[in-house]
């Protein structure tokens, strides 16, 4: 047991070091419900626009504490940066607004 349990620390400390050289962040996006891949593509832009010229990779979390809307959160290497959006009724049909 544990060696699993190592396997699983090897195996999160390679993805901190792959991400580094990557620059790539990752980003957390809770919310109520399963986002749809569109959805998840404009939350991945926005999040490469705020974070600069790095790859940005979603994980998204259920949360069904949450009313609506989503959190992302985004951790950088000297802190945290928390975005709520909500989804807006369009013309073009939902889309988030940061």
């Amino acid at each position: 047991m544990k060696r699993v349990d190592l396997i699983k620390e090897i195996a999160a400390e390679f993805e901190l070091i792959a991400n580094r050289l990557s620059e790539t962040e990752v980003a957390t996006v809770a919310s109520v419900v399963e986002l749809e891949p569109q959805h998840l593509a404009e939350i991945a832009k926005r999040a490469q626009k705020l974070t600069g010229p790095k790859n940005v990779k979603l994980k998204t979390v259920i949360d069904k504490s949450l009313l609506a809307g989503i959190i992302i959160r985004i951790i950088e290497e000297f802190g945290a940066l928390f975005i709520k959006a909500r989804i807006c009724p369009s013309k073009r049909g939902d889309r988030f607004q940061l």
